[in-house]
């Protein structure tokens, strides 16, 4: 199982490889070709609505096809690549759009057989292995801004999502040969499972009113964070309204935000299995929610690197934990419908926020500056709901027959 966490973190980390790097590729492309925060905010709500239908359709389908999961991950990749090279020759907007939306698919579809791979691989480790899958993720999140604000000095965005195919194709790969066989393995003498039968199990996995609280909490934080990631290229490198920074700079500092899970994940995640979920989950949120209100106050400063280092502790971590508690009380096989859950919700909600934040916060309460504020209330509020919820104090561990 150890080979399997670290060939699927591997590549769960080079999909990743573009994600944070996308805000900033396309605060070049509005840049390049004037367009307005209205019409980005259309981009990054095509975003959110490609990944929360795909979660939502994805998970009971991806919990009935277990024989199929390899080939899935794999097919993952292959999108990844197909879709860089179409948003890099995207024509016009209306292309671009299309392109927004089919990009959004490999990287949401990705989560929801590894999710649940691991799940029934490591029940006495969950929050182990969720976050050492997203740490590599982070890992990459780190390197993707970096990488995009490097390459974006040199040469247009379109030349920058051809390069980003290159890595995807190989991957593609290496996935089949290291996880053709995922999902086959676990579902040895399993029953399958009609999809009817499966939209059922959906439907109970609904009415848990502790999964209900955490997709809650989830959806919320996810909203917020989303919105952090969207539009600080935005308040970094924006003359009149933001920091003026440059590319490389800006890259430093968005990557910050993910990059710290390297650190934070595999000590969080290890924790809360022993100490409990909510022990970690709650500070961590509060911890996030009066970071993320501190960022404007420290202006270009050297203090904003710390404090989006800090964020960055939080930022993706504290999600991977809040996944592997739902895990905890679902029942097996139902593990990629709930994670669908986790993202599909987030997603479709935050279809709105684009629009929220660009015509209403930024436009009207201050510049993108007060992002930072309404992303710390919507990172305060789901630890309250989190504190509420009876979530059991610790992971038990497996006995010797288990």
């Amino acid at each position: 199982r150890g080979f399997v966490l670290g060939s699927m973190s591997f590549g769960h980390g080079i999909s990743h490889l573009y994600d944070l790097g996308f805000p900033l590729i396309l605060r070049n492309i509005a840049e390049v070709l004037g367009y307005s925060d209205l019409r980005v905010a259309v981009l990054f709500s095509i975003r959110q609505a490609g990944s929360g239908v795909v979660n939502l359709v994805g998970g009971p389908l991806v919990d009935m096809l277990k024989d199929h999961w390899g080939l899935i991950l794999t097919c993952c990749m292959i999108w990844s690549a197909l879709t860089f090279i179409i948003m890099g020759a995207s024509p016009n907007f209306t292309v671009l759009v299309i392109a927004v939306l089919l990009i959004s698919i490999p990287g949401s579809l990705w989560h929801l057989p590894a999710a649940a791979a691991l799940s029934q691989r490591f029940p006495d480790r969950r929050g182990f292995a969720i976050t050492i899958h997203g740490t590599v993720a982070n890992a990459c999140n780190y390197l993707g801004p970096l990488l995009a604000g490097a390459l974006l000095t040199v040469w247009l965005w379109r030349y920058v999502l051809f390069i980003y195919a290159a890595p995807a194709a190989v991957m593609a790969v290496f996935v089949w040969w290291s996880l053709k066989d995922v999902g086959r393995e676990e579902g040895k003498g399993e029953v399958r499972r009609g999809l009817g039968v499966q939209l059922q199990y959906s439907r109970t996995v609904l009415k848990n009113p502790v999964v209900l609280g955490l997709l809650s909490a989830a959806m919320l934080r996810g909203i917020g964070l989303g919105a952090v990631s969207h539009w600080t290229p935005f308040y970094l490198t924006d003359e009149d309204r933001g920091l003026d920074m440059g590319y490389i700079w800006a890259g430093v500092h968005l990557g910050l935000l993910a990059g710290m899970g390297v650190i934070s994940g595999p000590i969080l995640g290890p924790l809360s299995d022993r100490i409990g979920r909510k022990t970690v989950i709650v500070p961590g949120f509060v911890a996030a929610g009066a970071l993320s209100m501190a960022v404007v106050a420290t202006g270009d400063s050297l203090l904003l690197l710390l404090v989006f280092a800090g964020m960055g502790l939080f930022t993706f971590a504290l999600h991977h934990i809040i996944q592997a508690a739902v895990l905890d009380v679902v029942g097996r096989g139902t593990e990629a419908t709930a994670i669908g859950l986790i993202f599909g919700l987030s997603g479709l909600v935050g279809i709105a926020s684009p629009f929220l934040a660009s015509q209403v916060i930024i436009k009207h309460l201050g510049g993108y500056g007060t992002i930072y504020y309404y992303a710390g209330i919507l990172t305060l509020i789901p630890a309250v709901i989190v504190l509420f919820i009876p979530l059991r104090p610790k992971v038990p561990e497996l006995t010797e027959a288990g």
